[in-house]
């Protein structure tokens, strides 16, 4: 058992791990326990089948956690973005192999939730050897959205396994915006968009699109 001096968020209390932080005559106190581990026998195929799902769904949403952060950030109360991310797609987002071995459907895949309306027409069209060009309709019809809105882009290919966006987040009154990419030759490239409010209080459902690059 040692002391320690608070550090930057103050002294630590409660177990985390094989430590335990304690605070005892105003001296603050940390100790570790040893751990010990029991064989739970050979895990069931549904219980490999949910880590590998896990371990997928997290990988892919990592690099784009600012992303999910807006698409559910009514929810941040309740959980953390990423958690809800999970309660989203876990059940629905895969599809099976024949050797029961899972992989990502991408077009179940939703980076959002909310009540804000779509844009409509949402469209993709390549423009040029690695790039893209997503389309949509500007206009708002009175049903709660602003010409100020914002869309969220990504473009994702499998082969690089990157995530592309928009230099700039553009604007529902924009109509367009273009999206650089890095694609196979026959390769789907898949796209998700959604829109948000100036404030990111309001979000839509995700949109989903693809295309594939014969370029």
């Amino acid at each position: 058992m040692g002391t320690y001096n608070k550090g930057i968020n103050g002294p630590f209390s409660g177990k985390t791990g094989s430590i335990i932080g304690s605070r005892w005559r105003g001296v603050n106190y940390i100790k570790g326990f040893s751990r010990t581990y029991k064989n739970k026998g050979k895990p069931s195929e549904e219980q490999v089948l949910h880590y590998k799902k896990f371990k997928l769904l997290n990988e892919f949403f990592i690099p784009i956690k600012k992303v999910v952060e807006v698409g559910f950030g009514n929810y941040l109360r309740k959980a953390t973005a990423r958690n809800i991310a999970f309660q989203q797609n876990f059940d629905h987002a895969f599809s099976l192999d024949e050797n029961n071995e899972p992989h990502l459907n991408y077009s179940l895949i939703q980076f959002s939730k909310g009540t804000l309306f779509t844009a409509g027409a949402e469209k993709l069209e390549i423009v040029k050897p690695g790039q893209i060009k997503v389309t949509w309709n500007p206009k708002t019809y009175g049903l709660g959205g602003s010409l100020d809105d914002q869309v969220h882009i990504l473009c994702y290919t499998a082969s690089s396994d990157l995530f592309d966006s928009p230099d700039t987040t553009p604007l529902r009154y924009q109509a367009e915006a273009t999206v650089r990419y890095e694609a196979l030759e026959g390769e789907c490239i898949h796209v998700w968009l959604f829109l948000s409010d100036s404030q990111k209080k309001r979000v839509s459902p995700t949109k989903y699109l693809s295309i594939t690059n014969n370029q």
